[in-house]
């Protein structure tokens, strides 16, 4: 037991010992006082303060989705770098695929969109959750419809750069 003692009292010695030859400044700098005074200065040479890492950085991404809804047809983008980029796009996507009077129902910026649809009406909705866009697109559309289930849904988040 002397023995752990012993070697216990000589870390905290030592443990010490460090503290005080660095005079309580960060590394790189070391202690400097006069009358009344004390401060830390850099030590010459060495580098004042460490670089910072440089912030990601972010590209937004759109999408859209835009509908005939007498005909029943849906087109849909994703990842376009502006609104109107994923709203033409999206159009486009609806008109391709048949559609004669294809309008915008939603564009989102780095988020999801859903759409649910009933027996005589159709609700879009947005959040930064898949879960929260789909059960609010559901629960609108259950205003005025027994029977929704969500059509479309899609997530589309900033990408780093």
């Amino acid at each position: 037991m002397k023995k752990f003692v012993f070697l216990f009292a000589i870390a905290v010695a030592q443990l010490m010992h460090a503290a005080h030859a660095e005079g309580g400044c960060p590394p790189g700098q070391y202690p400097q006082s006069g009358q009344g005074w004390q401060t830390c200065i850099p030590v010459p040479g060495a580098q004042a303060q460490p670089q910072q890492a440089p912030q990601p950085q972010w590209r937004d991404q759109w999408q859209a989705i835009s509908t005939d809804t007498p005909l029943g047809i849906l087109g849909a983008a994703q990842h376009r770098s502006t609104w109107k980029e994923a709203e033409t796009a999206a159009t486009a996507d609806c008109y391709a695929k048949g559609g004669k009077e294809c309008e915008v129902q939603i564009s989102m910026r780095n988020g999801c969109i859903a759409m649910a649809v009933g027996e005589s009406t159709k609700n879009v909705k947005g959040d930064a959750v898949k879960e929260r866009a789909e059960s609010e697109a559901t629960a609108q559309c259950q205003k005025n419809n027994s029977k929704c289930v969500v059509y479309y849904s899609a997530c589309d988040f900033a990408v780093g750069i």
